[in-house]
């Protein structure tokens, strides 16, 4: 299973980072974080139902990455500032809709709608708080 993590952190933070899996030397403690167990193509269909698309392709999530190591299993890259732009706009009031449309685009055997409302909320919450900080969201993925 791929867990994702994202960290409130500058770009220049990529390497330490990446140390939280090669050396142990730093720990996700280390930064303003959320992790979750998701695949990059459920966070394309997460980005489509927020923009009211059903294109998962048509804007990317990521920026090029920072750092990638296949041995190692893991890619970091930023956050496109779009896409934290949209979780910070999600509120109380339109979190069930969007959560049945993020459902509508993804393969439901992995995900029960009810985690991906608790998951979708924790990323909103975590997208305001990078948004309010004026901070770029770096994402860190092992696979």
């Amino acid at each position: 299973m791929q867990i994702t993590t994202w960290f409130i952190a500058k770009e220049d933070e990529a390497e330490a980072i990446e140390s939280i899996v090669t050396t142990e030397e730093h720990s996700p403690e280390d930064w303003t974080h959320v992790e979750f167990p998701l695949i990059e193509m459920e966070l394309m269909a997460l980005f489509a139902a927020l923009r009211g698309t059903d294109d998962l392709t048509d804007e990317p999530t990521l920026e090029d990455p920072l750092v990638f190591r296949e041995e190692d299993g893991l890619l970091i890259a930023r956050v496109v500032d779009s896409f934290l732009q949209a979780l910070a706009r999600v509120t109380a009031e339109n979190l069930p809709g969007l959560t049945d449309a993020w459902v509508e685009r993804i393969d439901q055997d992995h995900h029960e709608p009810e985690e991906l409302r608790t998951i979708l909320l924790a990323l909103a919450n975590f997208a305001r708080e990078a948004v309010a900080r004026r901070s770029p969201v770096l994402s860190l993925s092992t696979f």
